[in-house]
């Protein structure tokens, strides 16, 4: 397990930092407002970015460690759970927030993604591994 959990630990870190930069580009120089729909309207906080960020691989985390104890081909399995996952994520944005940064936060979405889930897949046995000798 401990070959899972440092990918979903680097990644989740790489991410909240990549994730609060570009939260700080949206501010700082596309003035982006991040509001959330709400009356009355709330900002996203300072760095809620990087939070949930490392949130996502803490979860993440958890789904591998069921996934590797509980399925025959972990790899495929958290492909199809962390891609349906990702593909979900892209819908609150838009209900919650203003287009332009409903954007944003997919863009964020998108990074996290695109760190955390090739990182475990590759960490993860196909299925065929188990059944090789050695």
């Amino acid at each position: 397990m401990k070959k899972v959990f440092r990918p979903v630990v680097v990644a989740s870190l790489i991410a909240a930092v990549i994730n609060q930069a570009i939260y700080f580009v949206a501010v700082g120089f596309f003035s982006v407002e991040f509001l959330l729909n709400s009356a009355p309207p709330s900002e996203i906080p300072l760095f809620a970015p990087a939070l949930f960020s490392v949130f996502q691989g803490v979860l993440g985390g958890v789904v591998v460690a069921w996934i590797a104890t509980r399925t025959k081909n972990p790899r495929n399995t958290w492909l199809a759970i962390s891609l349906a996952a990702l593909a979900l994520s892209f819908t609150p944005g838009f209900i919650a927030t203003a287009l332009q940064s409903a954007l944003w936060l997919n863009a964020m979405h998108v990074v996290t993604g695109a760190l955390i889930i090739p990182m475990v897949a590759l960490a993860l046995n196909n299925g065929q591994d188990a059944a090789t000798p050695r």
